[in-house]
């Protein structure tokens, strides 16, 4: 689910649907032109990234479809992907870009995930990858204006779009096991940087200037990274304490990064990368709480006695408290997810 202004954006194997938040009504934004390849499970659903929405003037959703065209006459049945974009303008209609699968994504024993990346000026990146084969993985680019693929880069899983480029994990080869982390232009797919060679390479996104690697040194897998890099050069910004576990984090789109763990959070300056705070503090006697989002300066939580608030840049309890913590909140509207039921609910926001 991604969230646009009040419409939420739900993502299943062959339709996107625009939820209103105000009203709750349920439209079709777009559909597969094929047949879907799979169909929705409980299994496959855990499994479906959110759609992607950009930040251009005139906003797109967008998402891919795995779909299958049957065989008719002397044509052979065909398994490919469609990159669909939705424009978010009421009565504009959708495209969609038909894009073949690579052969090791035909040939994949396991589950095949198409994620889009990220996206900038007219560009977007998705990535195709096996979900339990670390290498088999290709990038694309595509051309928003001109509706065609850009480039392609096999053995590279990208991670963050950021200016003009695109970040993520390069292997030396198929099957290989040394990755490093790298830097591509996002419109020629020519090579700006690459870190060292390392092993069990992790690159996340990490706010608007930041990118944060995680490795292992292939000749002694005591040695452990953890590093916050400049996406652009792949310039080490801030060594990171080994204390500090856990690479999910999430920009609040106030200057500061806040990134959790295994009963951790802590935070750092999005530009600097200098550590703020960190949660649990035993000499302050105070716990991690389980972070569901950062918006504004604000840490949505979920501590023991319920919902909390916290000051992003100070790590501080906010004196009031809300009644829900949203797991996706903008300037229009929060939606939480209820721990009975699993059912969601979306309230109105303020500022």
């Amino acid at each position: 689910m991604a969230l646009h202004k009040q419409t939420a954006y739900v993502a299943l194997p062959d339709r996107v649907l625009a939820v209103d938040t105000a009203s709750g009504a349920v439209t079709t934004a777009a559909t597969t032109k094929v047949e879907p390849l799979f169909k929705l499970s409980p299994n496959l659903e855990s499994d479906l990234p959110a759609p992607f929405v950009t930040e251009a003037e005139s906003p797109l959703v967008l998402t891919t479809f795995f779909v299958h065209q049957p065989g008719a006459g002397t044509q052979a049945p065909r398994a490919f992907m469609e990159f669909t974009a939705i424009p978010t303008a009421a009565g504009a209609a959708p495209w969609r870009l038909p894009v073949d699968l690579p052969e090791w994504a035909k040939e994949s024993q396991s589950p095949v995930v198409a994620t889009v990346v990220g996206a900038s000026g007219k560009v977007a990146v998705f990535t195709l990858s096996a979900t339990k084969s670390a290498s088999n993985t290709t990038t694309y680019a595509v051309d928003l204006d001109s509706h065609r693929v850009l480039w392609t880069q096999d053995l590279f899983r990208a991670a963050s779009v950021t200016g003009g480029t695109v970040t993520g994990e390069k292997w030396d080869k198929k099957g290989g096991d040394y990755t490093a982390a790298a830097g591509y232009d996002l419109a020629t797919a020519a090579e700006k940087w690459r870190a060292e060679d390392r092993t069990n390479v992790d690159v996340k996104p990490a706010g608007p200037h930041l990118i944060l690697a995680t490795a292992v040194n292939k000749d002694d897998y005591r040695v452990r990274y953890r590093q916050l890099l400049d996406p652009a050069t792949g310039q080490v910004k801030r060594d990171l304490p080994d204390d500090l576990p856990g690479s999910d984090c999430a920009h609040d789109g106030a200057g500061t990064l806040v990134c959790t763990g295994r009963d951790t959070v802590w935070a750092v300056d999005d530009t600097s990368g200098a550590l703020q705070w960190q949660l649990p503090d035993k000499n302050a006697g105070r716990i991690a709480p389980q972070v569901t989002a950062v918006w504004h300066g604000r840490i949505y939580a979920e501590a023991n006695d319920g919902p909390l608030t916290l000051d992003a840049r100070t790590g501080a309890d906010l004196p009031t408290r809300p009644g829900l913590a949203p797991y996706l909140i903008n300037e229009y509207t929060g939606i939480a997810v209820s721990e009975s039921d699993r059912s969601l609910t979306a309230y109105p926001t303020s500022g």
